[in-house]
C-alpha cells in the first residue's frame, strides 16, 4: 500500500511538473511570436493565451485521475470513480473553457483592430460586451449538453431560462435595442466618428459612438445624444462619404432694360474675380450663373458657388456682393430698383449641403 501511495504521489508530481513546464514553454513561445507581424502570428498568440490555463489544469487533472484510478484503485471502494462519464464530463468542461477563451479573445482582438482601422471615438465597452456575450453563450450551450450527457433533465432549466429571458427582454427592451444598434453601427458603419451627418432633426458632426447612444455636435455647437436604435431604423444622410461640398446660392436682380447676355457675362467676370481672390481653404469650384426667375423689377440671376462644406457662407456672399457693387459703380452692371425686394417671389434660395 505504501508503494502504491508513493507511486501515485510521484505520478501526480510528474503531472504537475509537466503542466508547469508546458505553461512556461508556451509563455516563452508567445513572447517570441509577439515580435512578428501579420494575422498568422497574432492568431497563434491568441490561441496560446486562450489554451494555456485549460491545458495546465487538464494535465494536472489527468495525472491525478490516473493515480487514483489505476495506481491506488480507489474505484474498488468508490464505484462512481469507475464511471467513464465523469472523466468525459471533465474533458468537456476543459474543452469548453478553452473554446470560450479562444472565441472571446478572437472577438476582442479583431474587434479592437476593426475599431482602430475605423476611427477613434468608438466606445471600447462595445468589444467588452461582445467578449462577455461570446463567453457566456459557449458556456451555456456546453452546460446544457453536459447535463444531458449526465442524464440530468434540462427541460426545467430551459423553461426557466426562457421565462427569465422573456422577462429580462421585456424589461430592458429599449436598452437591448440600443445595444444591438451600437453593434450594427460598429459592423455596418453607416457613420464614423468625425463624419458630418443628418439624422432628423439634427445635423452635425459625430463625436462619439457608445453602447447606448451616439453623440453629435450640432451646427450651433450643442451636443445631441441620439439613441442607437434611432440611427438603425431611420434614414441617415452622411455628407462625409461623398465629396464634402456645399452650394451657396446668391440671387442678383438686374434691370429689365439692360441686355441679359451682357449681365450674364459681367456676373461671370464677378465670379472669376471672386475665385481669384478666394482663400485656398474654400476649395472654390466653377460658379454657375443662371436666371432663377423673373421678378417684378427684373430677371433674377442666381450665382451658385461650390465651396468646401466648412466654409462660412457669409464670407462667400461678402466677396461676391463686393465685386457686384464694384461692377455697378463702374457701370458694367445695372441693378434693378429695389433689388432684392420681391414680395411675390417668396424666400430666396438658401444654402444646402450636397
Amino acid at each position: 500500500m505504501l508503494t502504491d501511495l508513493v507511486l501515485a504521489t510521484a505520478l501526480v508530481l510528474a503531472g504537475v511538473a509537466l503542466a508547469v513546464a508546458v505553461y512556461s514553454y508556451s509563455g516563452r513561445l508567445e513572447r517570441r511570436i509577439e515580435g512578428r507581424s501579420g494575422s498568422g502570428p497574432r492568431l497563434v498568440t491568441v490561441g496560446l493565451v486562450a489554451l494555456r490555463r485549460p491545458l495546465l489544469v487538464g494535465i494536472a487533472a489527468t495525472s491525478i485521475y490516473l493515480a487514483v484510478r489505476y495506481v491506488l484503485e480507489l474505484n474498488l471502494n468508490y464505484p462512481w470513480l469507475g464511471d467513464r462519464r465523469y472523466p468525459i464530463a471533465v474533458a468537456i468542461l476543459l474543452v469548453t473553457w478553452s473554446l470560450a477563451n479562444l472565441l472571446s479573445r478572437l472577438t476582442g482582438a479583431y474587434g479592437r483592430q476593426l475599431m482602430h482601422d475605423a476611427k477613434e471615438g468608438y466606445d471600447p465597452r462595445l468589444i467588452d460586451l461582445f467578449e462577455i456575450g461570446v463567453r457566456y453563450l459557449v458556456w451555456f450551450i456546453a452546460i446544457l449538453y453536459l447535463l444531458n450527457f449526465l442524464d440530468i433533465s434540462i427541460t426545467p432549466l430551459i423553461a426557466g431560462a426562457g421565462i427569465a429571458g422573456i422577462a429580462v427582454a421585456l424589461a430592458t427592451q429599449d436598452v437591448l435595442s440600443n445595444l444591438l444598434g451600437g453593434a450594427i453601427i460598429l459592423l455596418d458603419r453607416p457613420l464614423s466618428v468625425g463624419d458630418k451627418v443628418r439624422i432628423d432633426p439634427y445635423t452635425g458632426t459625430v463625436i462619439r459612438i457608445g453602447l447606448r447612444s451616439t453623440r453629435i455636435r450640432t451646427l450651433d455647437g450643442l451636443v445631441a445624444t441620439v439613441p442607437n436604435t434611432r440611427i438603425t431604423t431611420n434614414i441617415v444622410v452622411n455628407y462625409s462619404t461623398g465629396e464634402p461640398r456645399a452650394l451657396i446660392a446668391i440671387p442678383v436682380t438686374v434691370d429689365y432694360a439692360s441686355p441679359v447676355e451682357q449681365n450674364r457675362a459681367v456676373l461671370r467676370e464677378v465670379a472669376g474675380m471672386v475665385a481669384a481672390r478666394a482663400p485656398p481653404s474654400w476649395e472654390m469650384g466653377e460658379t454657375s450663373v443662371r436666371i432663377g426667375e423673373l421678378g417684378r423689377f427684373g430677371p433674377v440671376f442666381v450665382l451658385t458657388v461650390p465651396v468646401r462644406d466648412e466654409t462660412d457662407p457669409m464670407e462667400v456672399k461678402d466677396q461676391v456682393y463686393e465685386e457686384i457693387a464694384r461692377a455697378v459703380r463702374d457701370g458694367r452692371l445695372s441693378i434693378a430698383v429695389a433689388a432684392g425686394f420681391r414680395p411675390e417671389a417668396g424666400p430666396t434660395p438658401s444654402e444646402r449641403p450636397v
